[in-house]
Order: structure tokens, then sequence, then C-alpha cells
């Protein structure tokens, strides 16, 4: 009753806005982003291939008043041909209004999953070239969904108001969202959550930095977030890190602590035709208000050897080397890993070819997983 009573209010909500203008009914149907990685492991006596596919569909309205209507296939194998593993989910919807008083000011109303807080995409609203660590995703992290798909520090998911001031279009931004929080770790309704972040964008600099807190309806308390993204680059170097706590609930660690950080390091350094990559990743033990205990006391170290063509920037290549120490599980406490890998374009798409070998521990029935990644453009 109390599902389809919040279902009715969204739909009233959604049929008002829709009727505010009749501009929203031209509208633009775009694939935004289109991703396939088959994954080649040997299992249950055999070599299995199962392939990740994360694409979305969007609608998109106008300028001045528009709205966005998104719906996501996210499946860690479309090979089930059960389809129990299938999903085609509603990925978003938002109305916004933009210009709002006649000021740099925008409000949305949405319904679903929303930014990303301390992934770097953000900064995509300034035109600015893409800063995001290459160490995120289905390629690095294919024990989804048993384990967190690591793609920045918190992204907001549930139904509410985002309220964009930006007075400065190609140099600030700031963004309030509040909202009633259905991360899938919430089985009830009743969990509010309000978060605040800004972006600030130089052409060498660039700083992204939230703070959120959610109130608990089951034990009616509150849960608290923040995170911080600075990016610097100067010729041939480049500098990313990323410092966050996605979630901290007082009442079960009582000060905050190494387990609730998100913390990613990420020097860059270019060196004509060879580019020279570690990244240093340690693992939070609660991800998207979900707890992971798997992951408590994980820590990557991943070094990244890149030969390319600068000539064409069709194609590049390398070795990666990639040790991860996991306390929580003796028995592989460290694994280490040798991936060759590929990648190169053709017209609209990028393909990836990746063989991972793992050195250590020794075991012959898991010596390698390959994958091969497709990722396209429209």
């Amino acid at each position: 009753m109390m599902k389809s009573a919040r279902l009715t209010v969204t739909a009233a909500f959604l049929g008002f806005f829709l009727s505010l203008s009749p501009s929203l009914f031209a509208a633009d149907v775009v694939v935004p982003s289109m991703e396939l990685i088959t994954h080649g492991l040997y299992q249950s006596g055999g070599f299995d291939l199962q392939t990740f596919g994360n694409i979305t569909l969007q609608v998109q309205g106008g300028y001045k008043f528009g709205g966005n209507l998104s719906f996501q296939i996210l499946n860690p194998d479309l090979e089930d041909i059960t389809g129990a593993a299938l999903s085609r989910d509603f990925f978003s919807a938002s109305i916004d209004i933009r210009n709002l008083f006649s000021a740099p000011l925008s409000l949305s109303y949405f319904v679903g999953k929303n930014d990303t807080f301390g992934s770097g995409d953000g900064f995509a609203q300034f035109g600015a070239a893409p800063i995001m660590t290459s160490y995120r995703g289905f390629l690095y992290f294919p024990n989804y969904p048993v384990g967190p798909l690591y793609d920045g520090i918190y992204q907001v998911h549930g139904t509410g108001a985002h309220l964009q001031y930006v007075p400065k279009v190609e140099t600030l931004s700031m963004d309030l969202y509040v909202y009633e929080d259905t991360h899938a770790a919430f089985t009830m309704l009743g969990n509010y959550s309000g978060d605040f972040r800004f972006l600030l964008n130089f052409p060498s600099i660039k700083l992204e930095g939230f703070v959120g807190s959610t109130y608990l309806l089951t034990t009616n308390s509150f849960a608290f977030r923040g995170g911080l993204l600075f990016y610097a680059s100067n010729r041939n170097v480049e500098f990313l890190s990323q410092i966050g706590i996605p979630v901290w609930n007082p009442l079960l660690d009582a000060t905050p602590n190494i387990n609730l950080f998100y913390l990613l390091v990420e020097p860059r350094l270019h060196l004509g035709l060879l580019s020279i990559v570690p990244t240093f990743f340690w693992h939070p033990g609660y991800y998207e208000q979900q707890a992971y205990p798997d992951e408590l006391g994980s820590f990557d170290v991943n070094l990244n050897l890149t030969l390319r063509d600068l000539a064409r920037n069709t194609f590049e290549g390398g070795l990666e080397g990639n040790l991860r120490y996991t306390s929580a599980n003796p028995s592989q406490a460290i694994v280490f890993k040798a991936s060759p890998w590929v990648a190169f374009s053709t017209p609209g798409v990028f393909w990836t070819v990746k063989l991972d070998a793992r050195l250590w521990p020794w075991n012959i029935t898991q010596l390698f997983d390959a994958f091969v990644g497709v990722r396209a453009e429209f």
C-alpha cells in the first residue's frame, strides 16, 4: 500500500511537470554509452565466457525547460539464458527548469540514479578533457555483483530535487541534492538524504568536494559521507587523488577509521611514446550504502606501462602489473597479476583486449583470464 502510494505521487509529479511545456514532446533519443566486456575464465572444468553489458538509452527534451528519461541494461552475465541475471532497469528520469528567475540557477526533479561524486565525470559540464582514472569498472573489478563495481566515491540514488548554481560557466558549479534515498541496501521507505557538492575548474587544476548525510528510519540515526577529488597537470605530469568516506554510521563505528576510506592516488608521467601510470587504491568497507566485508583491508597497487601511437592516436598497448592485498582472505592474502593489453579504435568504436596472468598464488586452473572490451560512441 505504501509503495503504491509512492508510485502514484511520483507519477503525479511527472505528469505535472510534463504538462507545463509542449516542447518536451520534441525529444531526441540518444545512446550515451554502450559497453560490452567479455570475460573468459576457467571454471567448472572448462573455459567459460561471461559478457558484462552496460547500455544506456536516453530520451532528452529541450534546453530552456527540458526532460530526460533513461533506461539501462546493467548485466554481469548476458549469456545467462535463464534470464535470472538479466536486468532491464529504469535508470533515471528528470525534469529540468533552467535559468530559474533569470539567474544561473537550474532546478531538477529527479527519480532514479543521478550524479556520481568524486569520479571526475562532473567536469564534462565545463567542456574539460577527461581526467578520470581508468582503474574503475568491470575490467578491473569483474567480481560484480558479488563485489562492488567501483566508479567514484558516491552516487545519488533516489527521488528528490537537485538545485544547481553556476556563477561562472567555465569555472565554478555548486549543487544541492535533497531526496529520499533508495539505494539497494535500504529496504524500507523513509531514509532521507541531502548532499552538497562543488566543482572548481581551471586549465591545470580541478577540485571537487562533497558532504552529505542520510537519516536512517530504522535506527532513528544519521549516516554521513564526504570526499574530495584533486587533479593537477603540468606539461608531461598529471596527478589525481580521490579521498573520501562513502558512508560512516556512528552506530556501527564510533569514530571514522581507515576501513571506511575510499583512497585512490594516481600520478601519471608521459614521456613521448611512453606513459607510466602507478595507481594506489585502498578499498572502503562500505560502498553505495552497502557493506562489503571481503573488501575490508584490501589494497591495490597497479602499474600501467603504455606505448601509444602519437601520430594517429588510434592504437596503444602495454603491460600492467597488479598486486592486491586482502586481509579478509588469508588463503589468498596476496594476489599478483601481469597483464599485457592492446587497445585500438575503429570508426565509432574503441576496442580493448587484455590478458590477466595470475602469477601468485600459482594455480594452473586459474592462471589466465581474458577480456575483450567494446565501447561504442554515438
